[in-house]
């Protein structure tokens, strides 16, 4: 989705009910993968902290994530856990398991009815695509380095060199880019007062 029609998406997903939406929102806030979303456990969430540590088993590059939360992705992840039935995230609230990549797929497709959220190549949006939104936002719209991006991604930085000395993952600069982008998703608007629903 182009990064400019962000928020108007995001006014509408915040307002869609059941965990398929809550785990939607998540993805797009922090930038993942749609199975690192789906299997997240509370033990990875640290509230208090305002961190997610993905372990290394669940990566693509099996390598440890850590993910600085903004403060909306803070509020969504608490609210999941007053409504808590397993020690699964986003569970299917029928049998306690994570939800699967259909679940997803199905808050698109209702919000989507009218085929109006497109790319720019007129092609429907996925979940996925997401982490493009993200990164071509804070390419196009912030000054933050490029390499912050690509370890929020959690992608391997291309360049050798520079991987084999810079081996920090900036958690503390990046908490300061993810919170900028959750500002620009909800326009500084995350309506505290909004009471998501998180039944099916």
């Amino acid at each position: 989705l182009p990064y400019d029609q962000l928020p108007v998406f995001m006014k509408r997903l915040s307002k869609a009910p059941g965990m398929g939406a809550r785990a939607l929102e998540i993805c797009i806030l922090c930038a993942t993968r749609t199975t690192e979303t789906l299997k997240a456990t509370w033990q990875e969430v640290d509230l208090i902290e305002e961190l997610w540590v993905i372990p290394a088993n669940r990566m693509k590059g099996r390598k440890e994530h850590k993910i600085p939360l903004s403060k909306e992705a803070v509020a969504i992840f608490k609210r999941a856990h007053e409504a808590r039935i397993s020690e699964n995230v986003f569970p299917n609230l029928a049998n306690g398991k994570h939800l699967s990549q259909a679940g997803l797929s199905s808050v698109l497709k209702r919000l989507n009815e009218r085929k109006e959220w497109i790319d720019n190549q007129g092609r429907k949006i996925t979940a996925h695509g997401f982490r493009s939104t993200f990164r071509d936002y804070i390419a196009d719209k912030t000054t933050f380095d490029g390499a912050m991006a690509e370890h929020a991604l959690a992608h391997k930085i291309p360049d050798a060199a520079i991987a084999a000395y810079q081996r920090s993952t900036m958690v503390d600069k990046r908490r300061v880019m993810m919170q900028t982008y959750a500002d620009h998703a909800y326009l500084t608007g995350f309506v505290k007062n909004n009471v998501t629903q998180l039944s099916a």
